[in-house]
């Protein structure tokens, strides 16, 4: 195959949080984030974003102080949800809370209990303890052969979310509930069959006519892959090197016939994905206008992702009124088609910025080097990479999960750096050999914000 050499950072010799922390028995929650955010005005509207480097993984927290009136719309065959009955149209109206997004699967609704319970003792200050807080949840896929550690989303990471929350800045990218989202994967390689499954993450959008505002936010985890108003899809590939995605009618003409293509988990990919987003006005609306504008939003998303609503999918769409505003200028018709096109912008802003092109030169071992990190690595999860010199190159060798960055034939490691190798593979995944602070060797994949750490066992 093509070997896809990516240059690696050097942290100066300081070991990142992932790997410093592989001797400790609880992850550790970050809160405060560098990096591409969306900056808006919306009083009554907090947001907290916590993440677990160890997973990594994380939680978005979306907070109404005065509680709001909310509704859900739910699409794609495998939703994860916690309390969308309770917002079903011809339920009994109530005033919730919030809602929080996740990662982890189901495990990752447990942070949804973990914010909603993080705002109990301020109802017991205001002697309003029989007035139960309400947030609804929903999770995303990010388990599986894509994120090899068991660490999921908890009560610990929502309350530290819902502590966090702050008005008026939402991180982009790879944050909170995104932070190991990924998108795309409906387009298997025609040549392989396998899926490359680029990283997406969490966007925004924000729109003011008038008095009324309307914000977006969605986390992008979709087995379709995202496209722009030009039809062009944005990012078909991990590898740096792969820029110019075609358009979207070539990804689809190019797809393997059904028949022809693997399970996902057959071909290096995940079984299961989820698109979340949230819709907050100010405009007064009723429920029953409320939910039409859900239903609308959440329909146009099919534009932006494509396709959409899979039965792999497990897509859910709230929308929330903070009824402070009227506009008799602007309907609820016309509001829901500006919040349709600022759905589509929210899509977009959540694929991260593509790092750049790397070198492609390789550069030369001493065997002695080689020797020294080669062993049997075990990640979290319980896949083993083997790392065997073979000749003057390293070769590894899967067992388990992992199929999304190790090829099970086995592949062979490029030195681009000290201690630096890139996977010969169409993704051009980079591992790192370090040791950690207990003195353990570590090999770890994808030194960065994606960082998974497997540390060697014999």
């Amino acid at each position: 195959p093509i070997m896809r050499l990516m240059k690696i950072v050097v942290l100066g010799g300081t070991l990142s949080a992932a790997v410093a922390s592989a001797e400790q028995t609880a992850p550790v929650p970050r809160t405060h984030f560098d990096g591409p955010a969306l900056t808006f005005e919306f009083p009554g509207l907090r947001i907290g974003v916590a993440e677990y480097d160890e997973g990594p993984t994380g939680t978005t927290v979306f907070h109404f102080p005065d509680r709001v009136m909310a509704v859900v719309d739910v699409r794609g065959g495998a939703p994860g949800t916690l309390f969308t009955d309770a917002l079903r149209l011809g339920n009994a109206e109530r005033r919730f809370d919030g809602i929080v997004f996740a990662g982890g699967s189901a495990y990752g609704l447990a942070a949804t209990s973990g914010a909603t319970a993080a705002l109990k003792p301020s109802r017991v200050r205001q002697k309003q303890w029989q007035l139960a807080a309400i947030m609804p949840g929903a999770i995303i896929y990010d388990i599986g052969d894509r994120r090899l550690s068991t660490v999921t989303p908890d009560e610990a990471l929502g309350r530290a979310a819902l502590e966090a929350a702050v008005e008026g800045r939402f991180p982009l990218g790879p944050r909170g509930a995104g932070r190991s989202a990924m998108q795309g994967g409906y387009f298997a390689d025609p040549a392989t069959g396998r899926a490359d499954w680029p990283h997406s993450g969490q966007g925004g959008a924000f729109r003011q006519i008038g008095p009324t505002k309307v914000a977006i936010f969605t986390v992008v985890n979709a087995v379709g892959a995202v496209v722009d108003r030009e039809g062009h899809v944005v990012r078909c590939s991990y590898a740096p090197s792969q820029r110019n995605c075609g358009t979207i009618q070539e990804a689809f003409a190019r797809r393997l016939p059904v028949s022809e293509v693997s399970a996902p988990a057959e071909r290096g990919g995940v079984s299961s994905n989820t698109t979340l987003t949230l819709v907050v006005t100010n405009q007064r609306l009723n429920v029953r206008e409320l939910q039409r504008l859900a239903v609308q939003v959440h329909t146009s998303m099919a534009r932006g992702i494509q396709p959409y609503s899979t039965i792999d999918d497990g897509d859910v769409l709230f929308a929330v009124s903070t009824a402070e505003v009227d506009n008799p200028a602007l309907t609820a018709g016309a509001l829901t088609a500006i919040a349709s096109e600022a759905a589509w912008d929210a899509i977009l802003a959540s694929v991260p910025a593509q790092d750049p092109v790397p070198s492609t030169s390789p550069m030369p071992v001493s065997t002695a080097a080689l020797a020294r990190v080669a062993g049997v690595y075990e990640f979290p999860s319980g896949a083993r990479v083997s790392v065997s010199r073979d000749g003057e190159q390293l070769r590894t060798t899967l067992t388990g999960m992992g199929g999304l960055f190790f090829a099970p034939g086995g592949n062979r490691l490029a030195a681009v750096a000290p201690g630096e190798f890139v996977i010969d593979g169409p993704r051009g995944d980079r591992v790192r050999f370090d040791v950690d602070l207990s003195g353990t060797r570590v090999m770890i994949l994808n030194p960065g914000q994606w960082a998974q750490v497997a540390r060697r066992v014999r």
